[in-house]
C-alpha cells in the first residue's frame, strides 16, 4: 500500500480563503494560549492546556507536544493524552514525529498503514489505534525547530488541507508561546544534561532548586504564611509569584509592596490606605494595598525593612485579618493571603529587639529558604544565562545565540555577589556589547581581576575579620563595602551589580554607618 503522506505547501491560515470555522477556532484557540502564557504557571500544566486546547480546537482524539532535547539528539512527548505511558522519548527520523522534527516537513496521514516512517511499537505499547494522523513542526523565530505537534485520529474523518493550515498556524502560536517563557533558554542550552523546569520564569533544575520546587507546590496548596528568605537577587519575588499563580487564588489580586523602596512614613498609608483629611493633602480617600489584594494575595517584599513602630498593626492583619485606614476609625475585614520575603537575619533582628517575635513566629508558618546562585551549581548557572541570553537578543535584535567557551568559563568562575540580577545584568550588557553570533570574554561586563569575598564561614587572611562570627548585618556591610571599592565608590554602578536600586543602597549606606 503506497503511503498516504502529502506534503504541500500550507494554504494561509488567515484570509477570505480559510472557512469561518477555521477562522474563529483559531481565534478563540490563540486568544486562550495568550491568556495562559501571563501567568508564572507550572509549566507542565500550561503545556498540558496547550494540548488540550489545540486538539479540542481540531476535533482530533488524541494530542501531543513533543520538545526536542538538542543535547540527546531526542524527542520526548512534554504534554500529551497518554493514559498509558508516562513518558514517549524518539530519536530524532524516528517515527512520523521524529521525521518531523529532523526535516521540518508536516506530514498529513490519511492512512497510517504501510507507511515505512511510521512507528508502531507505540500503538503496540498503549494498546492505541492510530489510524490517520497530523503533525507539523514548531519552529522557532530563527527557524530553528523547538518541538512537534502530532495530532492523531480525527473524529469523523481524515485530516483535510485546512486542518493542516490552522495546525501550522497553531504551531506558530506555540513557539511563540515557548519562546516567552523561561523554558525556551534552557532549550537552547547545549548541556548535555537532562531538560529540567517547573514554573514559568523560574529557571534551573538543580539539587537545591528542586527542593525549592517541591516546597513552592506544596505551599501552593493551601492557604498559609509563606517567609521566603535568601540574599538579595535569589528570585525570592518570582517564587512569591509562582506561589500565587499555582494556588486557588491564582484568578485574584497579586498585589507586592517593596517596603525597601517606600520611605518609613509611607508604609503604612501604602499598605492600609487613608481616609480624605487624615494629613495636610490628603483631599479624597485612597485604598491602601490590603484592601486592593482582597480575595488574592499581598507580597511583603522586603519585610525586615518595616519599621516597628508599623510592625503591630501589620500583626493585627496577619492575625485577624482586620485593619483601619490611616485616620480611620472604621475597622476594614479582608481576605488575603500574605507573603513575604527578606535578606535580613530576622532572627538576629529579634534578638536585637530590632523586630517583634510574636510577628516573626506569626510570618513563619511556612519557611523557604532561596539558595544564593554561588550554591546552585554550574548546570544552573549555565541554564540561567542561556535564558537570559534568549530574551535580551530578542529584545535588542542581535543574533547573538551562544556563549564561547572561555566565556562561558569566565561566567562560571565569577562567585556573583548580586546573584541572580547581578547575572541577569551582565548578559544584557555582554548581549549589547556582542558583534558576532556568540558572547566573548571581551564582552562580559565583569572585572578582569575580580575582587570577591571569601565563601561564608571561611575565615577571612591574616588581620581580616573572622566571617563565621559576624552578624548578618555586618556581613552585609563588608559585602557592600567591598561592592562600592569594585566600582571606585560609584553608588549607582555598585547599585546595578547588586540587583538593588539605588536609593535602597544609600539608605543602607546610612544604617549600616557604611563610610562612602
Amino acid at each position: 500500500m503506497e503511503p498516504a503522506a502529502r506534503k504541500r505547501p500550507a494554504k494561509p491560515a488567515t484570509g477570505d480563503a480559510t472557512p469561518r470555522r477555521t477562522r474563529v477556532d483559531r481565534d478563540s484557540v490563540l486568544f486562550a494560549l495568550g491568556e495562559l502564557v501571563r501567568r508564572e504557571v507550572d509549566l507542565d500544566a500550561l503545556l498540558e492546556q496547550v494540548i488540550d486546547t489545540v486538539t479540542r480546537a481540531m476535533d482530533a482524539d488524541r494530542g501531543t507536544f513533543y520538545l526536542v532535547d538538542r543535547a540527546r539528539g531526542e524527542l520526548f512527548s512534554k504534554a500529551a493524552h497518554l493514559p498509558e505511558l508516562r513518558e514517549i522519548r524518539l530519536k530524532v527520523g524516528q517515527g512520523i514525529a521524529g521525521h518531523v522534527a529532523r526535516t521540518g516537513e508536516a506530514i498529513n496521514l490519511s492512512h497510517t498503514e504501510g507507511d515505512p516512517r511510521f512507528y508502531g511499537a507505540i500503538d503496540r505499547a498503549t494498546n492505541y489505534a492510530t489510524r490517520s494522523m497530523l503533525c507539523v513542526p514548531v519552529l522557532d523565530r530563527a527557524g530553528e525547530i523547538l518541538g512537534v505537534l502530532q495530532l492523531l485520529n480525527k473524529k469523523g474523518a481524515a485530516f483535510d488541507d485546512d486542518d493542516e493550515a490552522l495546525l501550522r498556524a497553531l504551531a506558530s502560536q506555540v513557539a511563540m508561546l515557548v519562546e516567552s517563557t523561561s523554558l525556551y533558554g534552557q532549550l537552547r542550552a547545549p548541556t548535555g544534561g537532562p531538560l529540567r523546569y517547573r514554573f514559568n520564569g523560574v529557571v534551573g533544575g538543580g539539587a537545591r532548586m528542586r527542593r525549592v520546587y517541591d516546597l513552592v507546590t506544596r505551599a501552593a496548596g493551601t492557604d498559609a504564611t509563606v517567609l521566603i528568605t535568601g540574599e538579595t537577587g535569589t528570585g525570592k519575588g518570582l517564587i512569591a509569584r509562582a506561589i500565587h499563580y499555582n494556588s486557588p487564588r491564582a484568578g485574584r489580586p497579586f498585589v507586592a509592596v517593596d517596603c525597601a523602596s517606600l520611605p518609613a512614613t509611607l508604609i503604612e498609608n501604602e499598605l492600609f490606605g487613608h481616609e480624605r483629611g487624615a494629613y495636610t493633602g490628603a483631599d479624597q480617600r485612597s485604598v491602601g494595598k490590603f484592601e486592593a489584594a482582597d480575595g488574592g494575595t499581598v507580597f511583603l517584599d522586603e519585610l525586615g525593612e518595616v519599621p516597628l513602630t508599623l510592625q503591630s498593626k501589620l500583626l493585627r492583619v496577619l492575625q485577624d485579618r482586620e485593619f483601619e485606614r490611616v485616620g480611620g476609625r472604621k475597622t476594614l475585614k479582608v481576605d488575603v493571603r500574605i507573603l513575604a520575603a527578606t535578606n535580613r537575619n530576622l532572627e538576629d533582628m529579634v534578638a536585637r529587639q530590632r523586630f517583634r517575635e510574636d510577628l516573626y513566629y506569626r510570618l513563619r508558618v511556612l519557611s523557604l529558604a532561596m539558595p544564593p546562585l554561588r550554591e546552585r551549581g554550574p548546570e544552573d548557572l549555565e541554564q540561567l544565562a542561556y535564558h537570559f541570553l534568549a530574551n535580551f537578543a530578542q529584545r535588542h535584535n542581535k543574533p547573538v545565540v551562544r556563549f564561547a567557551p572561555p566565556a562561558l568559563a569566565r561566567l562560571h568562575a565569577h562567585s556573583w555577589p548580586g546573584n541572580i540580577r547581578e547575572l541577569e545584568n551582565c548578559i544584557e550588557g555582554a548581549v549589547v556589547l556582542s558583534t558576532g553570533d556568540a558572547i566573548e570574554v571581551a564582552d562580559l561586563p565583569l572585572p578582569a581581576d575580580p575582587r570577591e569575598l571569601p565563601p561564608a564561614g571561611r575565615k577571612a587572611g591574616r588581620g581580616g575579620p573572622d566571617l563565621a562570627r559576624l552578624s548578618w548585618d555586618e556581613m552585609e556591610k563588608l559585602y557592600i563595602e567591598a561592592v562600592l571599592a569594585a566600582h571606585d565608590g560609584n553608588r549607582s554602578g555598585a547599585a546595578r551589580a547588586m540587583g538593588i536600586g539605588r536609593a535602597t543602597l544609600l539608605r543602607k549606606i546610612k544604617t549600616l554607618k557604611i563610610r562612602a
